[in-house]
C-alpha cells in the first residue's frame, strides 16, 4: 500500500491531525455526558419511553436543522460557522452542569438540554463533514472520512467507560462539566485554522435560494437518493442498540454506573476494530457487498439482543454491532462525499444527516414505545427482522460512486460575456433551438431526459421541450428547449455548477443535432403579473 493510499495518510497534515485530536477529545466529553444523562434519567424513572426520548431529543434537531445548516455552510465561511456551533454546545453543556449542581434536573430538563446540544450538533455536522475535502487531497477523502469515523468511535469506546467512572466517583454534574471543558480544545484549533477563502465573481447566494437548490438537487440526484434510502433504513432499525441499551443494562442486567459505561463502550471498541480491518476488507470485497454484509451482521446482533439476558453475550454482540455500525455509516458518508460536487456538498450532507437524525429520533421514540408496550427484547427482535427485510428490499440498489469513477470537478467554462444586467434581475428564460434529423428523433428525446435532470438539479425552476409543427426543411425537425432561472445571478451559478460529467451529457445531446451547439437566447422578464388571486384563478 502506497503512502497516498494508506488509511493514515491524512494524519500527515498537521491541521487535519490537530482538528482530528481536538474533535476526538470533544466527542469523549459528549459520551461522558451521555452516560451522565442516561444514568440520571434511570435514577428518576424506569420508563423505557422517557429513556429513549433522550436519544430523540439529541437527534431530532438533525431532522429540522441539518438541511438549513448545510445550506448555510455552502454560502458562508465554514470555519466561522464551526466556531459558532462549538461555542453554542459549550454553553449548553455548561448550563447543564450548573442545573445539575443546583439539583434542578427533571426528566423534562434532561430531554430539553439534550435537545439544545442537538441543535448545535445538527448545525455543526454538515459544515464539519464538508470540511474534509478542504483539509485533504481528493484521493484521501475516503481515508479522511474513515479517520473521522474512527476518531468518533474511539471516543465512543473511551467516553462511556470514562463516563461510568466519573458518574460513579463524582456524580453526573462532573460528567456535564467535563463535556463543557472538552469543547475548548476544538475552539482553540478552529481559531488557528487559516482557511483559504473561496473566491468567485458570482453574486452571493441567498439562504432561501440555497435551500431550494439543495432540495431540488437531492430530488433529481438518484445516486444520492440511494444512499439516503439505505442509510436511513439502517439507522431506523439499528437505533434500539443505542436507545434501549440503557434500559437493558440498568434495569435488566442491574449494572453499576462503571459497568454500564464499559458496556456502552463495547460498540465503540467494535467500531475501532472495524476501522483497522476496513482497508483490507475493501481490497478484497466490493464496497456494496461490504455494506450488505455489515447490515446483515448488525441485524443478527439485534436478533441476539432480543433473546440473551447475560452480560458477556450482550457485550460480545455490541462489539459486533459497533463494527457493523461503523462500516455502514462510513461507507454511506463516503458515498455522499463522492456523489456530489463541491458547490452542494454541505447541503447534500445536510440532507443525509437530516435523514439520519429523523430516522434516529423517530426510531428512538418508536422503539421506546414498543419496548414499553411489549418489552425491550421484543423490540430488539422486531428491529432485527425489519433490518433483514429492508436489506432484501434494497439489495439491488448500489451506491454508484463506490464502484464507478465519477468526475464531479467543475467544468471551467466562461458561459457569458459581461452583461449590463443586475444579478437580481429576472426571471430569466433560456431558449435553445436544435435542428435534428428525423431518424434521430427518439435518441434525441431520450438524451434530453438526462439534460432535463441536470438543468433542474442545478437550479432551473421549470424546464420544457417543444417540437416545432413547421419543420425547417424536409427530413429535419426543430426542437426548442427552454428553462427558467429565478434571476440572472442564479442563471450564472447554474453554469458554474456544471461538472465535467454534465458537459459530457450536453455534448451527447448536442451531437445529435445538425450544429455543434444549439442556438441559444436569453430573455429577461419584461413585467410581472401582479393581478389579484381571483384574476389568477379565472384567467
Amino acid at each position: 500500500m502506497t503512502d497516498a493510499k494508506s488509511p493514515f495518510a491524512p494524519l500527515r497534515s498537521r491541521l487535519f491531525l490537530a482538528i482530528w485530536i481536538a474533535a476526538m477529545a470533544s466527542n469523549v466529553g459528549t459520551w461522558v455526558q451521555n452516560v451522565g444523562e442516561k444514568w440520571l434519567m434511570a435514577e428518576i424513572t424506569r420508563s423505557p419511553l422517557l429513556m429513549s426520548l433522550i436519544e430523540t431529543g439529541a437527534t431530532l434537531p438533525m431532522l429540522i436543522l441539518s438541511m438549513p445548516g448545510g445550506a448555510i455552510a455552502d454560502i458562508v465561511d465554514r470555519r466561522r460557522m464551526l466556531l459558532l456551533t462549538q461555542a453554542w454546545m459549550f454553553l449548553a453543556a455548561a448550563a447543564m452542569a450548573i442545573l445539575s449542581a443546583l439539583h434542578l434536573v427533571t426528566p423534562g430538563v434532561l430531554i430539553t438540554m439534550s435537545l439544545l446540544l442537538g441543535v448545535g450538533a445538527a448545525l455543526n455536522a454538515p459544515a464539519w463533514q464538508a470540511s474534509v475535502p478542504d483539509l485533504v487531497p481528493k484521493e484521501q477523502i475516503a481515508a479522511g472520512v474513515a479517520l473521522n469515523s474512527a476518531g468518533f468511535n474511539v471516543s465512543r469506546a473511551v467516553g462511556p467507560a470514562l463516563g461510568g467512572l466519573v458518574v460513579g466517583w463524582f456524580g453526573a454534574t462532573w460528567a456535564f462539566a467535563l463535556n463543557a471543558i472538552s469543547f475548548i480544545g476544538v475552539l482553540v484549533v478552529l481559531k488557528s485554522w487559516k482557511r483559504q477563502p473561496v473566491t468567485t465573481d458570482l453574486p452571493a447566494e441567498r439562504f432561501s435560494a440555497a435551500m431550494k437548490v439543495g432540495l431540488r438537487y437531492t430530488r433529481h440526484r438518484t445516486a444520492l437518493q440511494v444512499i439516503l434510502l439505505r442509510g436511513g433504513g439502517f439507522v431506523f432499525f439499528g437505533g434500539p442498540v443505542f436507545s434501549l441499551l440503557p434500559t437493558l443494562a440498568i434495569h435488566h442486567l442491574n449494572l453499576s454506573s462503571a459497568s454500564f459505561g464499559l458496556l456502552l463502550g463495547c460498540t465503540g471498541v467494535g467500531a475501532v476494530s472495524a476501522t483497522l480491518m476496513l482497508p483490507a476488507l475493501r481490497a478484497r470485497i466490493g464496497p456494496n457487498q461490504l455494506l450488505a454484509m455489515a447490515t446483515a451482521t448488525f441485524a443478527i446482533g439485534l436478533l441476539v439482543l432480543g433473546f440473551v439476558v447475560h452480560v458477556i453475550p450482550v457485550a460480545v454482540t455490541l462489539l459486533v454491532c459497533g463494527a457493523g455500525w461503523l462500516t455502514v455509516l462510513s461507507t454511506c458518508n463516503t458515498g455522499v462525499q463522492l456523489s456530489v460536487p463541491s458547490w452542494v456538498r454541505a447541503r447534500a450532507l445536510g440532507v443525509y444527516i437530516t435523514v439520519w437524525g429523523g430516522t434516529m429520533a423517530g426510531g428512538a421514540a418508536f422503539w421506546g414505545w414498543v419496548g414499553e408496550r411489549w418489552g425491550i427484547h421484543t423490540a430488539f427482535a422486531v428491529a432485527g427482522t425489519g433490518m433483514l427485510l429492508m436489506l432484501a428490499a434494497t439489495a439491488r440498489l448500489k451506491i454508484q460512486a463506490l464502484h464507478e469513477p465519477m468526475d464531479l470537478s467543475p467544468h471551467h467554462l466562461n458561459p457569458h460575456t459581461p452583461e449590463s444586467i443586475h444579478p437580481d434581475e429576472g426571471p430569466i428564460l433560456t431558449v435553445l433551438e436544435y435542428r435534428v434529423p428525423e431518424d434521430r428523433k427518439s435518441h434525441f428525446q431520450e438524451a434530453m431526459r438526462e439534460v432535463r435532470r441536470i438543468r433542474i438539479r442545478d437550479g432551473a425552476v421549470r424546464w420544457s421541450l417543444f417540437l416545432d409543427l413547421a419543420p425547417p426543411e424536409p427530413g429535419l425537425l426543430r426542437f426548442v428547449e427552454s428553462f427558467l432561472s429565478s434571476s440572472w445571478g442564479e442563471h450564472l451559478r447554474q453554469h458554474h455548477r456544471a461538472t465535467v460529467e454534465d458537459r459530457a451529457v450536453f455534448r451527447k445531446a448536442y451531437g445529435l443535432g445538425m450544429e455543434a451547439r444549439p442556438r441559444i437566447r436569453h430573455l429577461v422578464a419584461a413585467w410581472e403579473d401582479q393581478g389579484s388571486l381571483l384574476d389568477r384563478i379565472f384567467e
